[in-house]
């Protein structure tokens, strides 16, 4: 008989400094200052690149959760229109993203408020979850084992009653000054998965915790580097660092965590190559006069890649007519592409743009699955 657990409660973090050795310290700074370098990336095109790497960046953190949404069922998610479930919890974790980073826009402090919100945005429509949307545990929980039982567990985290306190040093330890940002984001996210605050979606929330650093010391100040995609391609060993935080190797975690950035910064500086050239691209492909709806729809995809009849109107101030003809003229030239396959109701892509996102997973080496091993 199960008669009793053994929780594992970490040690407070606000106060500490992570032991590096000179090795780790230098990669730490080499990855930081990469996370920079695409961060000041072309100026016109920035706000592009972040959306489409905070879209990339919650597409992989959610499929490291199981949570697989197409991305014409994304797209269809994102307008508003009926679409899978995985797709709404897909869209779900890309607002829940966007609200932690931006929440330390311009040095802001990280708060607990901001992590419960961003916990609300990612599950207020789940079905299972939204009454505990936006608040810490109150129950036990555990990692691995079974849903009824946490025997054979990976991680029994700490009971309730503890982690308002925890937290609280968790945010002291990620508003401190005096730790490489990279170093400090490794700490934060793994800090945050040993407690695991919440019943669900604390990978998510935990994940975009390292952005919420990143965004609060300035290393970012628009993008969002897409870690979770390299995390994504091998979750094993993913889950073997965090593993290895909470046994008291801190250092290990921190490592993983700047080796991550440096490649998915890597990947994502080539991915912003394609985006910045995209525009000119396009406009040699579409057939219409300078000044037309359809080079003024062009103008405008790299920000808006997925529209509808409506969109395109707001966009180019055109009729409803003279819209439907710049759709037809983009797509012709095999920019747009439909994916509600029906006469009312249509919805548009920019396909070259959802084509490099899966580009980008594939130069980072992401999988389809995760893990049998995490179950």
């Amino acid at each position: 008989m199960l008669d009793h657990i053994e929780t594992e409660i970490p040690a407070r973090i606000g106060a500490l400094t992570p032991p590096l050795t000179p090795d780790t310290a230098a990669l730490c700074e080499a990855a930081g200052q990469g996370i920079v370098s695409l961060d000041a990336g072309p100026g016109r095109y920035l706000s592009s690149l972040a959306e489409f790497l905070t879209r990339t960046e919650s597409v992989a953190s959610s499929r490291i959760e199981r949570v697989y949404a197409d991305l014409d069922d994304l797209a269809r998610a994102s307008l508003g229109e009926e679409s899978t479930r995985s797709a709404t919890s897909t869209l779900a974790a890309t607002l829940a993203l966007r609200e932690l980073t931006e929440s330390c826009d311009d040095g802001t402090p990280l708060s607990e408020g901001a992590i419960l919100s961003a916990h609300a945005a990612l599950l207020a429509d789940d079905l299972l979850e939204h009454r505990a949307a936006g608040s810490y545990r109150t129950q036990q929980n555990w990692i691995g084992g079974s849903d009824f039982t946490p025997r054979n567990a990976a991680h029994v985290p700490p009971p309730p009653e503890l982690v308002q306190g925890l937290m609280a040093d968790l945010v002291e330890f990620a508003n401190r000054d005096d730790i490489s940002p990279v170093a400090q984001a490794a700490v934060t996210h793994g800090q945050f998965e040993a407690i695991h605050p919440f019943n669900d979606g604390n990978g998510r929330i935990g994940r975009g915790l390292i952005s919420a650093v990143f965004r609060r010391r300035g290393t970012t100040r628009r993008t969002v580097v897409p870690i979770a995609a390299v995390m994504l391609a091998d979750v094993d060993t993913y889950f073997d660092r965090l593993a290895d935080y909470r046994a008291g190797d801190v250092e290990s975690l921190v490592r993983y965590v700047a080796s991550a950035a440096m490649a998915a910064t890597d990947a994502a500086e080539a991915s912003a190559e394609r985006l910045a050239a995209l525009p000119s691209l396009w406009e040699e492909r579409v057939r219409t006069r300078r000044g037309s709806a359809a080079q003024a729809l062009v103008g405008t995809l790299l920000e808006h890649p997925i529209v509808d009849i409506a969109a395109v109107e707001a966009i180019t101030g055109a009729s409803r007519a003279r819209a439907y003809d710049a759709i037809n003229a983009v797509e012709d030239a095999g920019i747009l592409h439909e994916i509600t396959g029906r006469s009312r109701s249509r919805i548009w892509v920019a396909a070259d743009l959802m084509d490099e996102i899966a580009a980008l997973e594939e130069r980072i080496g992401a999988r389809t699955r995760p893990s049998a091993r995490w179950r």
